[in-house]
């Protein structure tokens, strides 16, 4: 493994953009806890408009500061792990954090405790501009927030309720073990959670098969274990839902994004009509593989080999920002920009965290850790990444700090809409080239099926085991499997449904986070409509994206996506995303004849 100060520079981000050295780490972090220590002084005063103003600009400056000199810290961190005078950058950074929401936590109780009238009259004038959103969002929470003293109970609950999903992490990543196989060379392989779906690509299928049993028959064997922690995770929801007011556990989780149910079912709805097109994708990968009897074994492998992408860095760097040429002179220009300023922490080191985001400061720019191969899914890569970073770019150029980061249901609309243009335009440059166009297409389709039937099935699951809790029945084992192993025969009509796939539930770590996975669905049929519209129309449409790329917070998030032009409160966003999918279904199986 390289050592890091062998990489070239050109390939290292350059973090001194945000302090040119650590003494200026200092200084800010000194700065924010002595902001910290003042704020108290505006406990009592938010009724007098200039007090609340100062405060308003004190919190604000105090939050950005923080949020700053974390940032710097764990991505110095993320460098190389080993190296503990950046490790104690974080655990100081941490601190920190903390120390500011403790200094803050007067401000949200102490405001809806002043009449309706008076925050919205603030809102509405120009002082108060950059934190009209703020105190608006604040006001929408009153019905649902109770006494100062009741609030204070309740988040004194938290851990608690968020004691099921530590449990989980620590049995599940920690002391559950999992049974040794044999390889398709006959050598001895543990499975582990990392290993299991490369194990599931094998073409061996006798490897897939042992991997799926243990797997499995592993979590068969804590199944009064898991249930009873799910149980208590989903009973979490529903106290917090009721607490707050909520209908249902369901309502209080889209609420935070002001989504409401009918985007939630109308996902169900518009992907169960698509199901007949997942079942002749799926059935022609198994004839791809040679296999007549699917089973849920045989869903990984990959259907097409035969092309890859393997480019150096700069050359698959500039493979993406050609590719993106649709979004524009100015959207390139801001690409390139990032390659030259230095962004972009390319290549593994010993040390370096693993996997790849883009994350930065507000004052600065964003940053973008790799781990670049040359490979296809590192192209893919570079193009999800870089489109998180545009959209922070955009959001943080033209929003004040406390509007520019945007909702969770939106985080994934420009990293899929990137990923998606760069792969359309990869199937034009090899028109002619049949191997490469099914290869392609194949990674596409399974895209979907991965994120927008996959995700939705969870959703559906999540759904129904609240709704089974909150109408006082029990969640076992039995009534869970029950559950589950339906939606995967619903899902997957034309597949044997080994019994052990009732428990692959219990795997899924995203379950203690209710109602998240949704927006993985929600978020790829947008982007899938927003990439087709942006080929399709041309500048029109390429405007309205850039748009709502520097909207932030500024609006709410639907609102936001109906101004790049999808509106998901409509079943007809998915339904035209999946309409897209039908259709490389049957390209899929021309090429494939």
């Amino acid at each position: 493994m390289t050592e890091r100060k062998d990489i070239p520079l050109a390939y290292r981000w350059r973090l001194e953009d945000i302090y040119e050295s650590n003494e200026d780490w200092e200084n800010a972090l000194r700065a924010a806890e002595k902001l910290a220590a003042d704020f108290g002084r505006f406990e009592g005063t938010l009724g007098d408009e200039e007090a609340l103003l100062e405060a308003l600009r004190h919190f604000a400056s105090m939050q950005e500061i923080a949020a700053t000199v974390f940032a710097y810290a764990r991505m110095r961190r993320d460098e190389d792990n080993r190296v503990a005078a950046n490790q104690a950058l974080t655990a100081r950074a941490q601190a920190l954090i903390t120390k500011v929401e403790t200094a803050a936590s007067f401000l949200t109780p102490e405001l809806l405790s002043l009449p309706a009238e008076y925050i919205a009259s603030v809102s509405e004038k120009p002082v108060f501009a950059e934190f009209a959103v703020m105190l608006r969002e604040v006001e929408r929470q009153r019905p649902h927030t109770l006494s100062k003293a009741e609030e204070r109970i309740v988040a004194m609950a938290g851990e608690m309720a968020a004691a099921p999903d530590t449990i989980y992490t620590m049995l599940a990543d920690a002391d559950m073990k999992f049974p040794v196989i044999k390889d398709e060379k006959g050598e001895d392989v543990r499975i582990t959670h990392a290993n299991y779906i490369p194990l599931m690509m094998n073409r061996d299928r006798g490897v897939r098969a042992a991997a799926f049993e243990g797997l499995y028959t592993t979590y068969q064997s804590f199944a009064s274990t898991i249930p009873a922690l799910y149980d208590a995770s989903v009973r979490a929801d529903i106290f917090s839902a009721r607490t707050a007011k909520h209908k249902s556990a369901l309502e209080a989780a889209l609420f935070p994004d002001q989504v409401s149910v009918s985007v939630y079912d109308n996902l169900v709805a518009s992907v169960r009509r698509h199901i007949p097109a997942l079942a002749r994708f799926v059935k022609r990968n198994g004839e791809r593989i040679g296999v007549s009897d699917m089973r849920m074994i045989d869903l990984y492998v990959p259907a097409v080999e035969g092309f890859d992408i393997r480019l150096p860095f700069d050359e698959a760097y500039e493979l993406v920002v050609e590719a993106l040429s649709a979004l524009g002179e100015d959207y390139q220009a801001i690409l390139r920009k990032a390659r030259e300023e230095r962004w972009i922490d390319v290549y593994e080191n010993e040390g370096k965290s693993a996997g790849a985001y883009s994350w930065g400061t507000y004052g600065t720019h964003p940053y973008v850790l790799l781990n670049y191969k040359e490979n296809l899914d590192s192209v893919l890569t570079i193009a999800h990444e870089m489109g998180h970073s545009l959209h922070t770019y955009l959001s943080n150029k033209h929003q004040p700090y406390l509007d520019a980061e945007y909702s969770l249901f939106v985080a994934e609309v420009a990293s899929t809409t990137n990923e998606i243009l760069v792969l359309r335009a990869l199937m034009e440059r090899y028109a002619g080239d049949k191997q490469a166009q099914a290869f392609l297409t194949w990674h596409l389709l399974d895209g979907f099926r991965g994120t927008v039937f996959r995700q939705t099935m969870f959703a559906e699951f999540e759904r129904e085991a609240h709704a089974m809790a909150e109408r006082g029945e029990a969640l076992t084992a039995e009534s869970l499997n029950a559950v589950y192993g339906n939606l995967n025969a619903a899902y997957y009509p034309q597949v044997r449904q080994d019994a052990l796939i009732a428990y692959e539930w219990m795997r899924i770590p995203h379950f203690y986070n209710a109602f998240y996975v949704y927006k993985y669905a929600t978020g790829f049929s947008a982007a899938m409509a927003l990439a087709e519209g942006i080929r399709t129309e041309g500048a029109a449409a390429v405007e309205r994206y850039k748009k709502f790329l520097s909207l932030g917070s500024s609006v709410p998030p639907l609102e936001a996506l109906r101004v790049a032009g999808v509106d998901t409160e409509k079943p007809e966003a998915v339904d035209r995303a999946l309409d897209a999918f039908d259709a490389l279904v049957e390209k899929y199986e021309e090429l494939t004849k």
